[in-house]
């Protein structure tokens, strides 16, 4: 690696997990993404919106779910939406509107309108050094001391979430606490928006050494690397960067229009070559094990290998029902047939 990195974070660490050819475009050149995936516009609004709100609770303001609504609106209208993206097939920018403002009502239900918690915190940022030339950086949604007088690092998801403890974010923050008061146990928890969960674990003191060795582990592994290989996976479609990501172009057809996706699960077709010739795999493999043949020119196919509904050649395919013939001009024909 040329250049290091002289501070570090839970999001630089994730994202070389994820691909390190985003890794180097994001932190390392400092490129623009090209768009931003709706979902994350609508995940930063929703942030907007909770510490708002949470901040008028701390000021001895009332909040009422009509006000909530409004304040939602009022951010998404004022943002800038120029560089917003919809990916997903069917869907259109008021659906994430309308989802957003669903996820926050819901959330004040089920857990704000009855938080009699104490807020602390709300968007903190934080700065761990780790050596004499490294540091590790965050930014907490909330922290709070609850009726037991638990001190408990929140943070809101709207997308998927799994436990508090399975990933070094929630972990890596409650070092950053530690350092700062004299609790030997705290809380770490996830809002799961998405799901109506509040999903809560418990870290003791004695944890943050494990926890500040991985982390120091992996930006080992990333100042030691002496390349930023493309990691192909049903991610790319949601990258920014995939308009100038060499490999992802290639892998969607030879035209690069990023328009190949698996008919079973949505996931990136990548395309790879086996011992019978070149065909298009789902980047979700091993999970989803979809195939797509390529190759044979229409002219050396027989009839039965022909789609009797628009004329372009027939694909032996692998589904999750096992092998089918499917037709080469899929999405626009969706012909099938068994094979017997």
């Amino acid at each position: 690696m040329n250049e290091q990195l002289k501070s570090y974070s839970y999001s630089s660490l994730s994202g070389f997990d994820n691909c390190p050819k985003a890794f180097e475009f994001r932190y390392i050149k400092k490129l623009p993404e090209a768009f931003k995936s709706v979902e994350a516009f609508m995940g930063s609004i929703v942030h907007l919106v909770l510490e708002n709100i949470y901040q008028k609770i701390k000021d001895n303001e009332s909040v009422e779910v009509n006000s909530l609504a409004e304040i939602y609106r009022k951010y998404w209208d004022e943002s800038d939406k120029t560089r917003v993206k919809v990916i997903v097939d069917g869907k259109a920018i008021q659906d994430y509107l309308d989802l957003g403002l669903e996820l926050l009502t819901s959330y004040y239900e089920n857990v704000f309108k009855d938080d009699i918690s104490e807020t602390l915190m709300l968007e903190h940022k934080f700065e761990i050094k780790l050596s004499e030339d490294r540091v590790f950086k965050g930014v907490i949604d909330r922290v709070s001391r609850t009726q037991d007088g638990t001190l408990r690092i929140t943070d809101f998801k709207t997308g998927r979430v799994g436990e508090p403890k399975d990933t070094l974010q929630l972990p890596s923050y409650s070092i950053y606490i530690y350092e700062n008061n004299m609790d030997n146990e705290i809380e770490i928890c996830y809002e799961d928006l998405k799901n109506s969960k509040t999903k809560v674990a418990r870290v003791k003191r004695e944890e943050i050494k494990v926890y500040i060795s991985k982390i120091e582990k992996k930006i080992e592994i990333i100042e030691n690397s002496e390349g930023f290989p493309a990691k192909p996976s049903s991610l790319c479609r949601w990258c920014g960067y995939n308009d100038i990501c060499e490999e992802y172009m290639s892998m969607t057809g030879e035209e690069g229009n990023g328009t190949n996706y698996c008919p079973e699960c949505g996931s990136l077709l990548v395309k790879r070559k086996g011992k019978f010739g070149s065909f298009l795999g789902c980047s979700n493999y091993p999970e989803c094990r979809y195939t797509f043949n390529l190759g044979e020119k229409k002219e050396d196919l027989s009839g039965d290998l022909i789609c009797p509904e628009c004329g372009s050649p027939l694909r032996e395919m692998k589904g999750k029902f096992g092998k089918f013939l499917g037709c080469s001009n899929y999405p626009e024909c969706r012909f099938t047939r068994k094979i017997k």
